[in-house]
């Protein structure tokens, strides 16, 4: 009676441990899914905001060509 007390225990303990370590593995998973949205998020605006200065600059020259004529 007091093995099988003993063993329940001990399985009791190792699905604790199983279920922290399957927890903390999905918990750096998802940190790392996050990372690189946020990179993609920064390349991407970084990508938006040459694409608006060449807009204004063609803009700009658009706006010399009219006034010469």
């Amino acid at each position: 009676m007091n093995q099988d007390l003993i063993l329940w225990g001990i399985g009791f303990i190792m699905t604790l441990i199983g279920i922290y370590v399957r927890m903390e593995m999905k918990l750096k998973e998802l940190d790392i899914r996050v990372k690189s949205l946020e990179n993609t998020d920064r390349a991407m605006m970084v990508k938006l905001d040459k694409i608006i200065e060449a807009i204004a600059e063609i803009k700009l020259e658009l706006k010399d060509k009219a006034d010469r004529h």
